[in-house]
């Protein structure tokens, strides 16, 4: 015999999974990148509608869902970093953005999870506990590519000054409120319930707050800035991916020989910046120098990205690494990534199953650096991070603090190389993400890429360049 299931119990049992996946596009729509950011303050209502009266386990899948979702679309570039980056194929290079996106998805399903939770146990307000709990799971949950939500919301400068005292997280503390208090409201309504007007309320004095103080921050960031020491900075960035690069090296340095060379002709720098690992290097020391005419003619200190293999003994060494020299082409000071990318710079587990490093032949062996020394422009300390390193608003906090001699760097500096994500939304993440950093400690960030976007972040998150 043949039953036929009410319509109804078929719409209780699929509706939940379509508004969680509606959700997770709304969020990768509304990032960085596709920069719809009016979408981010409205992405988690289908989700907090898909978990109402759900039990914790099943409103942690429903999330789980929410964010596989948000994550696959936001990430989609991972698939083209794996290819060019560590040589796999198509089908593995879909499996790790799968892998990524269910990995990263967790913060989707532990903050349902837990929200449902806790609001179905105590009787506490969504309100409360929604953001609370969100804002948590993203600070502490591990992720290969932090990818805040606040980071959507980089255009918006009013709304993003408040991340110099809580951070990028604070921003995200304030989306996702946003998101609850409609969700309430829209609740209420379809219920014929009374409109939650101390919650709304409430809502309106902290979004006042926020945009009162962001106007008050930028005016005051301005006017230090505007009277502070500067330094005139040129930027080289000649739009040649890392395939292109390597089979033809030479060219590939004549390039920015030349290109300063055209930056010099039109106004004096105190300093030229070019991108991540320009060239391959090997040297005894980190001191020292290079040949006279190596960089060009321009006698004017360089920062550059490279390669560095360092012989220590009988041993080398390989860094990716940022080099500071000066007008004569003397080390000034050096700097070694610390946060290296799993599978294109290393392998994890790699120095003690060797055999994975031949399995995944394109797969650097790079060594982690452990100096966090600022580099000094004369009396200048500067904070310099390679790649994706300026996402990671620890690792900047930790550079920032000034080393041994607490000089604490009056600018920052970024050398990445883009060019492993093809034409994709990568680089605006990554700069949205970035900026933060500047807002964060109130310094101006220069991000110098061989292919994407090079830019100038003034102290309140403004993209100037």
């Amino acid at each position: 015999m043949t039953i036929e299931l009410p319509r109804q119990n078929l719409s209780e049992r699929f509706l939940p999974w379509i508004a969680a996946a509606m959700g997770g596009v709304l969020t990768f729509l509304g990032y960085a990148g596709f920069d719809h950011f009016y979408l981010e303050w409205l992405c988690l209502v289908p989700v907090l509608w898909a978990i109402r009266d759900q039990t914790p386990g099943r409103a942690f899948l429903i999330g789980w869902v929410a964010g596989v979702v948000a994550h696959c679309g936001g990430f989609y570039w991972i698939i083209h970093m794996f290819s060019a980056f560590a040589g796999m194929s198509w089908l593995p290079s879909l499996l790790g953005l799968l892998l990524l996106a269910a990995a990263n998805g967790v913060i989707f399903a532990t903050w349902a999870w837990a929200t449902r939770l806790i609001c179905r146990d105590t009787g506490w307000d969504l309100v409360l506990v929604s953001p609370v709990v969100w804002t948590a799971v993203e600070k502490f949950w591990p992720m290969m590519f932090p990818n805040y939500l606040g980071a959507s919301q980089y255009k918006i400068t009013l709304v993003t000054q408040i991340a110099d005292i809580t951070g990028i997280i604070g921003v995200t503390f304030f989306i996702v409120y946003a998101n609850t208090i409609l969700y309430k409201i829209i609740e209420r309504r379809l219920h014929n319930q009374p409109f939650p007007l101390r919650s709304a309320a409430t809502f309106a004095v902290m979004a006042s707050l926020l945009l009162g103080y962001g106007a008050i921050r930028l005016n005051a960031v301005d006017k230090l800035s505007s009277v502070a020491e500067k330094i005139t900075v040129g930027m080289v960035q000649a739009n040649i991916g890392a395939g292109d690069k390597h089979q033809d090296p030479e060219y590939f340095l004549r390039e920015h020989r030349q290109m300063s060379g055209e930056i010099l002709m039109t106004q004096p720098v105190d300093l030229i910046v070019w991108p991540e690992s320009i060239f391959s290097v090997r040297l005894s020391s980190r001191e020292g120098g290079f040949p006279p005419g190596f960089f060009g003619d321009h006698h004017t200190p360089l920062l550059f990205g490279a390669v560095l293999r360092l012989d220590q003994g009988s041993v080398s060494q390989a860094y990716n690494s940022s080099i500071l020299v000066n007008n004569y082409g003397q080390i000034l000071g050096t700097y070694d990534k610390m946060i290296l990318v799993p599978f294109g710079e290393y392998i994890p587990f790699g120095e003690t199953f060797t055999r994975l490093y031949a399995w995944s032949p394109y797969t650097s062996r790079f060594r982690k650096g452990e100096n966090t020394e600022p580099l000094m422009l004369g009396s200048h300390p500067l904070s310099v991070s390679i790649c994706y390193e300026d996402i990671y608003p620890g690792q900047i906090r930790k550079l920032m603090q000034g080393g041994r001699e607490k000089r604490i760097p009056e600018a920052m500096i970024n050398l990445s190389n883009d060019s492993w994500y093809g034409n994709t939304v990568e680089p605006m993440e990554h700069l949205a993400l970035a900026t933060f950093r500047a807002i964060e400690h109130r310094r101006a960030l220069i991000r110098s890429t061989n292919t994407g976007v090079s830019a100038i972040v003034d102290p309140v998150g403004r993209i100037v360049l």
